[in-house]
């Protein structure tokens, strides 16, 4: 999951201050300082209703991803094989030609492998896109009400050392994000799952992302 908001640089919060205070004219009204608050997207986003069914989907479809990769890799392998197997009674004619078709072979594999990753980044952005918009909507409904001039997100390696525990706006923003009811369950992908995608266990969500598919190396060169 991508992270919600960053924090603002020390440069833009000094000039804030600065524009804050010489806004005070003689003779004015004191102008209302700012408000400042902080949160952990981190926190937030693992507490979201519908994160944990997102990334359940998204591990299937990924492990779809994967299978399919896997069993082009074995086809290859085998062929590779065979090819190794029969290549001592074969003419130099032959040889050349099969070892053209394994080249081939391995090239086709390679760019299934990519359109697939190209595949998954995309859903993965199509799964999260919904919550990380609610998430970011509530936290903007908090920061008008409150008329807070900065949130803060301490998870987003900001130059933040401490801060005012009052001012940690985190479990405001998981409730309500909680009472706004579950998200929609998210629609499984329009493109069959290829290899036969296995069903997921409810710990999946709990897992780092799975890892996305990548081409085999090379494995077949040209003969001397």
């Amino acid at each position: 999951m991508v992270r919600v908001l960053r924090a603002v640089p020390a440069a833009l919060l000094a000039l804030g201050l600065a524009t804050g205070a010489s806004a005070q004219q003689p003779g004015a009204a004191p102008a209302e300082p700012l408000k400042f608050a902080w949160l952990n997207s981190q926190t937030i986003l693992a507490a979201t209703p519908g994160r944990a069914a997102a990334e359940s989907l998204f591990a299937r479809e990924m492990a779809g991803a994967r299978t399919e990769v896997q069993r082009l890799q074995s086809q290859l392998d085998t062929a590779v094989a065979e090819y190794q197997r029969a290549s001592v009674t074969m003419t130099p004619a032959a040889k050349s030609q099969r070892e053209e078709q394994l080249r081939q072979m391995e090239a086709r594999n390679r760019q299934r492998a990519q359109d697939l990753d190209q595949q998954m980044s995309s859903r993965e952005s199509e799964l999260t896109a919904p919550l990380m918009q609610r998430v970011n909507g509530v936290i903007e409904g908090v920061r008008a009400e409150f008329n807070f001039a900065f949130v803060f997100d301490v998870a987003a390696g900001s130059f933040i050392v401490t801060a005012d525990r009052s001012l940690d706006i985190t479990n405001l923003i998981i409730q309500r994000l909680q009472a706004g009811g579950p998200a929609p369950a998210p629609a499984p992908s329009t493109t069959p799952a290829p290899g036969g995608a296995p069903t997921a266990t409810p710990s999946d969500s709990a897992r780092a992302p799975a890892a996305r598919p990548q081409p085999a190396g090379p494995r077949v060169r040209p003969r001397p």
